[in-house]
């Protein structure tokens, strides 16, 4: 299979730099065009599936990617963002002083600590891997929509790295990233950061 990773345009809570992962949060001006320069990438590939996370920013991405290809889209629940929980829709600094044992155990414990009303990062891994195990030896090229969190366990899991590599991988809203995985293989074939510079 080859992977075409997508993460939805920028929305108020990146500008506002929010913890969400389950938060809805509408798009901004910049995030609108970086859907237009997402749909001529698109058009430029062959794509055989196109599946998404079931949230609102991913999916109306989806939903026109569909339409403009003539494909349809499959909502995967696997690929949404990890839940936050009770740090949702707060900044780094409030969700600290709101909820100061929890923010610490969290951030010293990032893998186990289940978030109250959330969920850990193994358990959010687990689920993502799932799906790529699932159809990462399908013939053919998937586009997936999806956030920034699943992209990086995806990179992580494809290319065989540690969990604690996806940090070396910062993912911007509206970066595309293509791995091919083949023979129990993965290799990273693009990263695309700002679209309107592609010749397309």
């Amino acid at each position: 299979m080859k992977f075409i990773l997508i993460r939805h345009g920028e929305t108020y809570a990146n500008v506002e730099q929010l913890i969400y992962g389950t938060t809805h949060s509408e798009f901004t001006k910049k995030g609108i065009k970086q859907i237009d320069y997402i749909m001529k990438y698109v058009q430029s590939v062959n794509v055989d599936y196109v599946y998404s996370s079931p949230l609102d920013r991913t999916k109306v991405i989806a939903d026109n990617i569909g339409r403009l290809i003539n494909k349809k889209v499959i909502l995967v629940e696997q690929l949404s963002e990890m839940n936050y929980g009770i740090f949702e829709g707060l900044t780094p600094s409030i969700a600290k002083k709101r909820y100061p044992n929890e923010y610490n155990q969290f951030m010293n414990d990032y893998k186990d600590y289940i978030i109250p009303e959330g969920e850990n990062i193994i358990d959010f891994d687990n689920r993502v891997i799932e799906f790529l195990d699932d159809v990462k030896d399908i013939n053919g090229t998937s586009v997936i929509v999806t956030h920034g969190g699943v992209i990086r366990t995806s990179i992580m899991h494809l290319l065989n790295l540690r969990s604690e590599d996806r940090w070396h991988f910062k993912i911007l809203p509206g970066m595309i990233v293509e791995i091919e995985y083949k023979n129990g293989y993965g290799t990273l074939v693009h990263c695309f950061k700002e679209l309107k510079s592609l010749v397309l």
